[in-house]
C-alpha cells in the first residue's frame, strides 16, 4: 500500500456523481493520495476498468481522476489486487521490450532511476499489451498507435493467445514460453517473414504493415487482400499436409516458420538454406583477415579471431567487433553475374553469436544500388541481441530491384557494456547468393565459366599478377 498523502481535500462535491460528500466512512473514503470519493462512484469506476481479453490492457481507469495516481484504499483492494499485480508484470515486458528494441539507451538507463524511469513510462504510452485468452497472463502485442488506429480484426479472447499457448509455436518450438522472442512468424497476409505484430496477435512483414496503415487512415482499399501464395515457387515452409500458404484475415494464416533457437541450439542443428548459387562474397569468415571487406569512417574496424565454438568443420576464423560500432561493408556486382540484375531475387545473411561474460548486439543490412551507384533499395534487420553459446543465422531477402546494377552487405556489431578489447559479437559466413533452382540458376547467371574465371582473376589478382610484375621490374633494373 502507497504511504498515505499529508494533502487534505477540502472538496465538497464527489467529482464522478456531483452529490455532496460527507464524513460517513461507509459512504465517503479518502485514497492514499488524500482526494475524497464516494466509495460506490469508485467501485463503479473500478469494476468497469478490470481488464478483458477482447481490448489491450489499459489502466488509467484504476486511477484517481484528480491527480492520477493509482487508486488505494482497504475498501478497494477487492477490486484493485489484480490489476496491481498486472500493472507490475506489464513493467516487466515493458522492459524487456526496451531492451531489445532500444538496447544502447536501455544500457545508459540501467544504472540512472530516473533515466529508466522515464524509459519505462514511455514504454508504456507506446506499447500495447493484451490478456491471453488461454493462461490469462498479459503478453506484448504491438505498438498503441496500430491498436488505436484500429481496433483489428480480432474479436474474441480465443484469438488472443501469447506464444507459450499459441499451438502454431508448439508445433515448431520445444520451449515456447522460453523461446518466445526467437519465433519467427509468417506474415497474416502474404509469405515474408513478419516484422510486426498488431492488435495482439496480427503479425505482418513491412509491405503489408504499411499497406494496413494506409487503410486505418482511410487511404488504401477499406480491406486488406490477402497476396495468394505460388505454390511450389514459394520457398518459405508450408503447413503440414499443405501445398500452399493460406494469406487473408483469417487466423487460420498465421503460422510460425522456425525457432530460432530451437534450429540453431548446439544440438548438431543444419541450417536451413534456400536453393540458390554459391557464395559471391570474398572472405567471408576472415579466414584472410578483412580483405575485401571495406572499412567504414566514423566507426571501429572489425577484427579477427581463432573460432571458439565449431560452426562447421572448415571454418577457422570469424570476424569480432568491440566496445564501439564496428562497420564493414563488401559490394557485388550484380550486372557480372546477373544476366538481367533487374530480375535477381537475392539473399544476404551472416551468422552471428556473442559471449557468455559481454552481451553485444549483431545487425545486418543490405543495399541496392543502380549504374549511377545511387541507392534504390535498401532493408535491415533489428538489432538483434547475440546469443552467448551458439550461432544463430541473420538473413535478408531482396526482391527484384527495378534498375540493380550493385548490391552491397554492412556487417554492424557491439558489445552492450563498453569493455575495453574484443567483446563484442561475432560474425562469420557473410554470404551474398541469387536465389532459385538449379535449372533457374542456369538462365538467370551469366555463365558458369565466364563468371568463376572473371571472379578467380579478380580475387587472385595481387597474388598472381604481382609477383610476375615485381619479377619484370627487378630484371629491367638489372639491365
Amino acid at each position: 500500500m502507497a504511504t498515505k498523502s499529508t494533502f487534505i481535500d477540502t472538496s465538497t462535491e464527489c467529482a464522478i456523481c456531483f452529490e455532496s460528500l460527507d464524513d460517513d466512512p461507509e459512504r465517503t473514503i479518502v485514497l492514499a493520495c488524500g482526494h475524497r470519493w464516494h466509495f460506490e462512484c469508485l467501485k463503479v469506476q473500478l469494476e468497469s476498468a478490470q481488464p478483458s481479453r477482447s481490448k489491450r490492457l489499459i489502466f488509467s481507469g484504476c486511477r484517481c481522476a484528480k491527480c492520477a495516481a493509482f487508486c488505494d484504499h482497504p475498501q478497494l483492494e477487492n477490486l484493485t489486487r489484480r490489476t496491481d499485480a498486472l500493472r507490475g508484470k506489464v513493467d516487466g515486458l515493458v522492459a524487456e521490450q526496451l531492451k531489445a528494441d532500444t538496447p544502447e539507451a536501455w544500457e545508459y538507463a540501467a544504472n540512472d532511476a530516473d533515466s529508466k524511469a522515464r524509459l519505462i513510462d514511455e514504454g508504456r504510452r507506446s506499447y500495447a499489451f493484451y490478456l491471453c485468452g488461454g493462461c490469462d497472463e498479459p503478453y506484448f502485442g504491438g505498438t498503441i498507435e496500430c491498436a488505436d488506429e484500429d481496433d483489428g480484426e480480432l474479436t474474441t479472447s480465443e484469438d488472443r493467445l501469447c506464444q507459450s499457448c499459441s499451438p502454431k509455436s508448439q508445433v515448431v518450438c520445444k520451449d515456447t514460453y522460453e523461446h518466445r522472442p526467437f519465433h519467427v512468424w509468417k506474415c497474416r497476409y502474404c509469405c515474408n517473414p513478419s516484422r510486426f505484430v498488431c492488435y495482439g496477435n496480427v503479425h505482418f512483414c513491412d509491405d503489408c504493415h504499411d499497406k494496413n496503415s494506409q487503410r486505418s487512415r482511410g487511404l488504401g482499399p477499406a480491406k486488406l487482400e490477402g497476396i495468394p501464395c505460388c505454390g511450389g515457387g514459394c520457398l518459405f515452409p508450408k503447413p503440414a499436409g499443405c501445398e500452399r500458404h493460406s494469406n487473408g484475415s483469417s487466423l487460420d494464416c498465421e503460422q510460425v516458420y522456425h525457432c530460432a533457437l530451437c534450429n540453431s541450439s548446439p544440438s548438431g542443428h543444419s541450417f536451413e538454406e534456400l536453393p540458390g548459387s554459391r557464395n559471391f562474397i570474398i572472405n567471408p569468415s576472415g579466414e584472410e583477415g578483412t580483405r575485401g571487406w571495406q572499412a567504414h569512417p566514423r566507426h571501429r574496424n572489425w577484427d579477427i579471431e581463432r573460432i571458439d565454438i565449431s560452426v562447421d568443420e572448415s571454418t577457422r576464423c570469424n570476424f569480432v567487433s568491440s566496445y564501439y560500432w564496428c562497420v564493414m561493408s563488401q559490394s557485388i556486382p550484380l550486372h557480372h553475374i546477373v544476366r538481367h540484375p533487374s530480375l535477381a531475387r537475392i539473399e544476404i545473411s551472416a551468422k552471428y553469436m556473442g559471449r557468455t561474460d559481454c552481451p553485444s548486439i549483431f545487425k545486418l543490412q543490405a543495399v541496392v544500388m543502380n549504374s549511377q551507384k545511387s541507392v534504390i533499395h535498401q532493408s535491415s534487420t533489428s538489432l538483434l541481441t547475440a546469443p552467448a553459446d551458439f550461432w544463430e543465422k541473420a538473413s535478408l531477402i531482396i526482391e527484384p530491384v527495378e534498375g540493380a546494377h550493385e548490391v552491397a552487405m554492412i556487417v554492424c556489431g557491439k558489445d552492450e557494456r563498453f569493455w575495453q578489447g574484443n567483446f563484442g559479437s561475432k560474425v562469420c559466413h557473410c554470404s551474398i547468393r541469387v536465389l532459385g533452382t538449379q535449372e533457374e540458376l542456369q538462365n538467370i547467371l551469366i555463365s558458369g565459366q565466364h563468371q568463376m574465371n572473371s571472379r578467380y582473376l579478380r580475387e587472385r589478382f595481387f597474388e598472381i599478377f604481382l609477383p610476375i610484375l615485381i619479377i619484370i621490374f627487378l630484371w629491367m633494373l638489372s639491365d
